[in-house]
C-alpha cells in the first residue's frame, strides 16, 4: 500500500501550496480595483443623415439635398470649411457657429440643365472644431434624366489680364419638338455684361440660343465671382444659372471653360 501513502503525501503538498499561489496571483495578476478607461469626447455634431439619395428625378431647374445637424454636446461647435467635390454644388451652411443643443442645416444643390444625364454621386467634406478638429463626409446621390433644355458650358472661368474686354458665349440648347423661348438674361456683377444673341438650328435639329458674355477690361486684381441667370418659358426649367469666375493676373491665357 506504499503507493497510496506516496499519493496522499503528494496531494497534501499541492494543497499546502494553494494559499501561496493564490497570494501571488492576487498580487501580480489580478488588479484589486478595475482600471479606469478614459474615452475621448464624442464629436459634437450629429447629422440626421449622411447620405441623401434622390434617385431618378424629373427635369427641373434645381435639385438639392438637405443635411440637418444638431449639437448634442455641451461645447460650442464652429464649422470651419466645406469642401465640395464639384463647384456646381454651391454649398450653403447655416449657422456656422452652433451652440449646445442648436440645430443647423447644410444644403447642396445642382442645376440639372448644366450636367450630363445619368447616375451622379457628389460629396462634401465638412470640417469643424468643438474645439477638437473634426471632419465628416456628406454624400449626395441623384440620377439625372435626359434634359430637353441644356446649357453649355456649365461654368465659365476667365483670366482677365487687362488690355481689352473678353468675349465669351453661352449656348442654351433645346432638342424638344416644342422648344422654349428665352425671355431674358441677367448677371449680378457690374464687371460683366450679358445679352441675348442669335437663335439658330444646329445640324441635328436642336434649337440653340446664344448668350453673349462680355468681361470688362478694367477688372481689379483678385478673384471675382458672378452668376448669369437665364429665364425661360419652360414651367419646369424656368431659371437656368451659370457660375462665372474672373481672375485678374498674368496667367498666360485669357479664358477657360469650367468643368
Amino acid at each position: 500500500m506504499e503507493w497510496r501513502h506516496r499519493w496522499w503525501r503528494g496531494l497534501s503538498g499541492v494543497v499546502g501550496l494553494l494559499p501561496f499561489a493564490t497570494a501571488v496571483l492576487a498580487h501580480y495578476g489580478l488588479p484589486s480595483e478595475p482600471a479606469e478607461v478614459a474615452f475621448p469626447p464624442r464629436p459634437a455634431l450629429a447629422f440626421d443623415q449622411y447620405v441623401v439619395d434622390l434617385r431618378k428625378i424629373e427635369p427641373t431647374t434645381e435639385a438639392h439635398a438637405v443635411f440637418v445637424f444638431r449639437n448634442r454636446s455641451s461645447r460650442v461647435a464652429k464649422i470651419v470649411d466645406v469642401r465640395p467635390s464639384c463647384g456646381c454644388l454651391a454649398p450653403l451652411v447655416e449657422p456656422r457657429t452652433v451652440e449646445p443643443g442648436g440645430v443647423g442645416r447644410l444644403v447642396l444643390k445642382i442645376q440639372p440643365a448644366n450636367e450630363a444625364p445619368g447616375q451622379k454621386e457628389y460629396h462634401a467634406d465638412v470640417t469643424y472644431a468643438d474645439p477638437e478638429p473634426r471632419e465628416v463626409r456628406l454624400v449626395f446621390k441623384v440620377e439625372l434624366p435626359e434634359q430637353g433644355l441644356t446649357v453649355r458650358p456649365r461654368a465659365l472661368l476667365v483670366y482677365q489680364n487687362g488690355g481689352k474686354p473678353i468675349h465669351e458665349q453661352l449656348i442654351v440648347a433645346d432638342s424638344r419638338a416644342n422648344p422654349v423661348q428665352i425671355k431674358d438674361v441677367a448677371v449680378n456683377n457690374p464687371l460683366v455684361e450679358v445679352a441675348l444673341g442669335d437663335r439658330r438650328i444646329a445640324p441635328d435639329g436642336t434649337i440653340e440660343q446664344a448668350i453673349h458674355v462680355v468681361i470688362a477690361e478694367d477688372v481689379p486684381p483678385g478673384v471675382h465671382r458672378a452668376l448669369v441667370t437665364i429665364h425661360t418659358s419652360d414651367p419646369r426649367q424656368g431659371v437656368l444659372r451659370v457660375p462665372l469666375r474672373i481672375e485678374h493676373g498674368t496667367y498666360g491665357r485669357t479664358s477657360s471653360h469650367g468643368e
